[in-house]
């Protein structure tokens, strides 16, 4: 059966739901411990929620409150485009399953591409938080890379390797996500497409005794959470960035982060 693009299009507000509300499980709590970000995510999810049942007033009424009263967090942008999308028609579910596949296909291809095109990931010493010049070069990369594709959004997961206690370990970790998001933002990446997470000791690479071996696990990671269905999407169209992503192998991301290791 032939699905016309008004489908395809009006379809795209639940798709858009659907890959916010997946962003979600991991923001939910790892908004830089700030009791208003926690909160503006729960209210984008409740009335993420309340959009994918149907109830669109209540859905309405809840995205509205995350634009007005927590305004410049990743919650209310992504409320607005919630809202946005809200806009473009009633619901398909054949076209919503699509593009919801779609989606995660496309999720997963950015990531690949960013990991291979520039790398994902950077290393600290131990004990600090503090970025080297490899680092800070990395990111730069990485901010030009992101500024180029205004479609995705990102989480920077901030980890440790476990010397220390539980606390001390989760502190060191979200000031590693800060450090690489402040970063981000200097070198032009808009704020508000980054959320970011202490992992703390909790999301270990490696778990080992060896000194050299455990410092796989200070790092910072960013790590793409969706990509955006815009409006303007049709089936089978080009979609940005991917098709310029350079190839490689592992190999380079590994040796890249053997030397930031050291720093």
């Amino acid at each position: 059966m032939r699905i016309s693009r008004t489908s395809i299009v009006a379809a795209g507000v639940i798709c858009c739901v659907l890959g916010l509300m997946g962003a979600l499980a991991s923001h939910v709590g790892a908004q830089d411990s700030d009791p208003d970000g926690i909160r503006a995510a729960e209210l984008l999810e409740d009335g993420l929620d309340a959009l994918s049942d149907r109830a669109e007033d209540s859905g309405r009424r809840l995205l509205n409150r995350v634009i007005d009263e927590y305004p410049g967090t990743a919650a209310a942008s992504r409320a607005k485009r919630a809202l946005a999308a809200l806009e473009r028609g009633e619901l398909d579910p054949e076209s919503r399953q699509r593009l919801k596949a779609d989606e995660a296909e496309r999720t997963s291809e950015y990531r690949h591409a960013f990991l291979l095109d520039v790398g994902d990931r950077v290393f600290f010493a131990e004990n600090s938080a503090a970025l080297g010049g490899r680092a800070r070069s990395l990111i730069e990369q990485q901010a030009r890379w992101l500024n180029v594709r205004p479609d995705l959004s990102i989480m920077v997961i901030g980890r440790a390797d476990g010397e220390g206690n539980s606390k001390a370990a989760r502190d060191l970790s979200l000031q590693r996500a800060q450090a690489v998001r402040d970063r981000l933002v200097a070198a032009g990446l808009p704020l508000n497409r980054i959320e970011i997470k202490a992992a703390g000791d909790l999301d270990q690479v490696a778990i080992c005794d060896n000194a050299l071996c455990r410092a796989q696990n200070r790092n910072a990671e960013v790590l793409i959470n969706y990509w955006h269905v815009y409006s303007g999407w049709q089936a089978g169209a080009q979609h940005p960035g991917l098709a310029n992503s350079t190839s490689g192998t592992a190999s380079r991301q590994l040796r890249d982060s053997g030397d930031q290791i050291s720093q």
